[in-house]
């Protein structure tokens, strides 16, 4: 798999694993705050991570028949901006207490 356009990562990481790039924030770090900041959101990959620039990058679809294209910007711009809070959870994959 290529790697070589993967974007730069919070360096306030505790990185797992560079290819796929797997990376979580310190527990210390996780209490700091009441709501994890950007810089401190875990990173689970499987592959390559993208960078791209939302007003290059098109998307193509197929809606009542129809074949569009846009840009990520246009669509971003067709809806409100919407923030919520959620939580996220990693399960480990080591076996419980038996």
């Amino acid at each position: 798999m290529d790697y070589s356009c993967e974007p730069e990562h919070s360096t306030h990481l505790v990185v797992r694993g560079e290819h796929p790039f797997n990376a979580e924030p310190s527990a210390a770090a996780l209490v700091e705050f009441p709501l994890t900041p950007e810089e401190l959101v875990y990173c689970r990959n499987h592959g390559p991570v993208r960078d791209f620039d939302p007003e290059d990058y098109t998307v193509t679809f197929k809606a009542f028949g129809k074949e569009s294209e846009m840009t990520i910007s246009a669509i971003k711009s067709l809806f409100p901006t919407v923030e919520s809070v959620a939580a996220l959870q990693v399960s480990s994959l080591l076996p419980g207490p038996t």
